[in-house]
C-alpha cells in the first residue's frame, strides 16, 4: 500500500511542483497586501480536490488498475491507498498553510491572530476531507471524466447553498439560534461529521471497487 501512495507522489511530482509555485506567488501577494491571508486556506481545499483527482486521471490514462488489481495489493488496497494518499495531501497542505500563515503573523505581516489563522486553516481542511468523501467513490467507480462532471454539480450545489444563505442573512432573516449545548459542542459534533463521513465513504468505496469491472 506504502508502495501505491509512493507511485502517486512521483507521478505527480511535475504538479506538485507547480503547486508549490503557486503557493509562493500567493504568499508574495498576501505579504504584499494584494490579497488577504485567507487565500491560503482555499489554497488548501484546492490542493486538496486536484490533486487526487490528478492522481485518478494519471491512473486511468495508464491503465494502471487493470494491472494493479492482479498484485498482492488487489481491489482494497488501492482503494486504501487512495484515501490514504488523500488524506496525506490534506494534511500536508494544512500543517504547510498553517506553518507559512503564522510565521508571516509572528513577524508582523498581518493582524489576524496566529489562533485564527489556524482555525480558519482548519476548517477549510475539513471542509475538503468532506467533499473528498463524497467525490472519492465516484472517482473510483466511473474515473476522473466523468466523476469531474459529479466534482461540478458538487460544487454549485454547496457554493450556491453558502451564497444563498449569505442572502437571506443580508436581507434580515435570522437564522435559527443553536441551543446552548450545541453551540458549545458544534466543533466537536462537526468533527465527528467530518470523520464519520470519510470513513463511510471509504466503506462505500471499498464495496464499489470490489464490483467494478475493468
Amino acid at each position: 500500500m506504502m508502495g501505491l501512495i509512493y507511485k502517486d507522489v512521483v507521478a505527480l511530482k511535475k504538479q506538485l511542483s507547480t503547486l508549490l509555485v503557486f503557493v509562493v506567488v500567493y504568499g508574495g501577494f498576501c505579504i504584499a497586501g494584494v490579497l488577504d491571508f485567507s487565500i491560503i486556506g482555499a489554497l488548501i481545499t484546492v490542493f486538496g480536490l486536484t490533486i487526487p483527482m490528478s492522481s485518478v486521471a494519471l491512473d486511468d490514462a495508464a491503465h494502471w488498475d487493470r494491472y494493479v488489481v492482479s498484485t498482492p495489493a488487489g481491489r482494497s488496497g488501492i482503494v486504501a491507498g487512495k484515501y490514504l494518499f488523500t488524506l496525506l495531501v490534506i494534511l500536508v497542505s494544512f500543517l504547510a498553510g498553517t506553518a507559512f500563515m503564522v510565521s508571516l503573523s509572528l513577524l508582523g505581516f498581518t493582524d489576524t491572530p496566529p489562533l485564527q489563522l489556524m482555525v480558519t486553516n482548519l476548517s477549510c481542511a475539513a471542509a475538503t476531507l468532506l467533499l473528498d468523501a463524497i467525490l472519492l467513490p465516484f472517482l473510483l467507480k466511473y474515473g476522473a471524466e466523468r466523476a469531474r462532471v459529479i466534482s461540478m454539480i458538487t460544487f454549485i450545489l454547496i457554493f450556491g447553498g453558502g451564497i444563498l444563505l449569505m442572502r437571506v442573512m443580508d436581507n434580515g432573516s435570522p437564522l435559527p439560534s443553536l441551543p446552548d449545548w450545541m453551540g458549545n459542542t458544534l466543533p466537536v459534533l462537526l468533527g465527528l461529521l467530518v470523520a464519520g463521513g470519510f470513513a463511510l465513504s471509504y466503506t462505500i468505496a471499498q464495496g464499489i471497487y470490489l464490483r467494478k469491472e475493468f
